[in-house]
């Protein structure tokens, strides 16, 4: 069919009404045909009681006062109704979109309402269809915030990885091999004097001694590396959009997260940080996975704002508090904020370092709290002074 095809899907229905009157008309010619009928009774009565001519008089008379009733109620009606809804039915005409069709009200009505019925039915439909718009794009919104939060948070427990094989390959031997073989040689020997005996077995055993060190140490590194390899895994398999796959309360110990995670965050930079935690137990309802990327986005953002600061070490300090809720603050002595951004601290993008692009990480935290039933929030004195992440969360 020839012409059809933009109406594919949409079915207009019919005009079944007959064609409307404008309401003043309406309400006037109701009000006319009462008054008629109200003149005519009172000159009839008056015809039978007073005679004919008292009845003519009266019934001119009524008909003139009928006569002015009507012109004052039709020009009030037209500043007081009609006028406001044809002005209503203009703004919303101005609204609908070009090319797009009306909905004709089946039941007779006055054109002003019929008109402005069938536009608020298309301004109505309109916004429906702007609503879908908006939730697609929403889910898409959130969608590509989700993957990006997957990227940044992947990255945050990738770097403390980086930085423990950068800083093992850097390492030098505890002692020359070359060295050790000519003191074992040397020790071999039967003409070595006593004293000259001893400190060749003395420098030995020092050596063995920083090499288990060295071994211990390297060790740890490795176990620390392990647990932020498995906190990338968890990452990647973990919950990332929680409008699709829900939040999923478990109970789990924030104490061995804060613990797993202070021992990455010390790897996240070159200097030396000073993490301090409780080591009791503590049992809250969250989900383990998502608590965990955000307990370690606090604390990169705690070595962060203390490697900004300048001036040598630092040191984090966590304490909880078990209450009817459970509050964990996380302290770190860095460069701190003015406690009037401390709202937009949490907008996507926002950053107090103008050398540093804002990025998704307190955003995503603030969200997931609140979808595990918590809240985050951050408070410093100033700039300089240090800052605290306070997280509250259902006790376990």
């Amino acid at each position: 069919m020839a012409g059809a095809g933009a109406d594919i899907g949409r079915t207009r229905p019919r005009m079944t009404a007959r064609r409307a009157r404008p309401l003043g008309a309406a309400l006037l010619g109701r009000m006319a045909l009462v008054g008629l009928a109200g003149i005519a009774l009172a000159g009839g009565v008056l015809g039978v009681v007073a005679g004919p001519a008292v009845a003519w008089g009266s019934v001119a008379v009524g008909l003139l006062l009928l006569l002015l009733l009507l012109v004052t109620l039709w020009r009030g009606i037209a500043r007081w109704v009609t006028d406001p809804l044809r002005q209503v039915d203009q703004d919303m005409a101005a609204m609908v979109e070009p090319g797009e069709a009306t909905i004709p009200d089946p039941v007779p009505a006055p054109a002003e309402i019929h008109s402005l019925s069938r536009r608020l039915a298309v301004v109505r439909r309109q916004m429906q269809d702007q609503a879908g718009q908006r939730e697609l794009r929403s889910f898409r919104l959130g969608r590509s915030e989700s993957r990006a939060a997957l990227v940044h948070n992947a990255r945050n427990a990738l770097s403390p990885i980086s930085a423990i094989l950068s800083h093992g390959l850097a390492q030098p031997p505890v002692a020359e091999r070359d060295v050790i073989e000519r003191v074992v040689s040397e020790l071999a020997r039967g003409d070595v004097p006593p004293d000259r005996r001893e400190k060749l077995a003395a420098y030995v055993m020092t050596a063995i001694d920083a090499a288990a060190r060295a071994r211990m140490e390297r060790l740890a590194q490795f176990e620390t590396g392990r647990a932020a390899l498995a906190n990338v895994l968890d990452i990647i398999g973990g919950p990332q959009d929680m409008a699709a796959e829900g939040v999923a309360l478990d109970r789990c110990d924030v104490t061995d997260l804060i613990a797993r995670n202070g021992a990455i965050a010390r790897y996240g930079d070159d200097r030396s940080i000073a993490v301090t935690f409780p080591a009791s137990p503590c049992w809250v309802r969250a989900d383990r996975v998502i608590l965990s990327q955000v307990i370690g986005n606090l604390f990169r953002n705690a070595t962060e704002a203390i490697a900004a600061r300048g001036g040598g070490d630092g040191q984090v300090i966590v304490t909880i508090v078990d209450a009817p809720v459970v509050t964990v603050t996380i302290a770190d002595d860095g460069e701190g904020f003015d406690p009037l951004d401390a709202p937009m601290l949490f907008q996507a993008g926002y950053s107090t370092r103008k050398a540093k692009s804002g990025g998704l990480g307190l955003h995503w935290c603030a969200n997931w709290m609140a979808a595990m039933g918590g809240a985050l929030r951050l408070e410093s004195e100033g700039p300089g002074l240090g800052a605290r992440a306070i997280l509250t969360l259902p006790a376990g």
